[in-house]
């Protein structure tokens, strides 16, 4: 019979070698190379899920990967310090984004650029910043989001053909 402790090593040691034996790739490596741009906006504005036309009063960014960037539109909520923002998750697939990052902290880069719009969401959050339900995704068929000349814009088709829109100029 093997004592508890003995039975401990061995499992610990049995471990360490099969996680040394594993390929170099399966082991995490930080990207510092995503991150999270903010800024208050000159004006800006976007259409919500009932079509209502919103103020917004920031605009953030949030680089998840190379090709994925999630567009923030961010207006007032209906109560004191609350907010409600209107998502656009974007896949790149041509140029690059519009982000340069390190290590979290990004700054946006004024060089024209253009994605597709995969799935847009909205939610709200109280004053705490804690969300005050689940957001809402919402399913579109088509859009893009696009930087020109310091305005952000971003368009969305939902199929029964209304749009989710959002502009901010920077």
């Amino acid at each position: 019979m093997i004592d508890r402790s003995t039975h401990l090593c061995l499992r610990e040691f049995l471990l360490s070698i099969v996680l040394l034996s594993l390929p170099q790739a399966v082991i995490a490596v930080p990207n510092f190379n995503i991150g999270r741009y903010q800024t208050s906006t000159k004006k800006c504005s976007y259409t919500d899920s009932n079509q209502n036309t919103i103020a917004c009063r920031e605009l953030q960014l949030n680089k998840r990967s190379a090709s994925v960037v999630g567009v923030h539109f961010i207006s007032a909520g209906k109560t004191k310090d609350s907010r409600k923002q209107l998502t656009f998750v974007t896949l790149t697939t041509q140029g690059t984004i519009p982000l340069l990052c390190n290590h979290g902290s990004c700054r946006m880069d004024d060089s024209p650029w253009k994605s597709a719009v995969s799935s847009v969401a909205e939610a709200s959050f109280n004053s705490n910043g804690i969300a005050t339900g689940l957001p809402r995704s919402l399913h579109v068929s088509k859009g893009h989001c696009k930087l020109t000349n310091k305005i952000l814009s971003c368009i969305a088709h939902k199929p029964n053909g209304d749009k989710f829109k959002a502009e901010a100029q920077l």
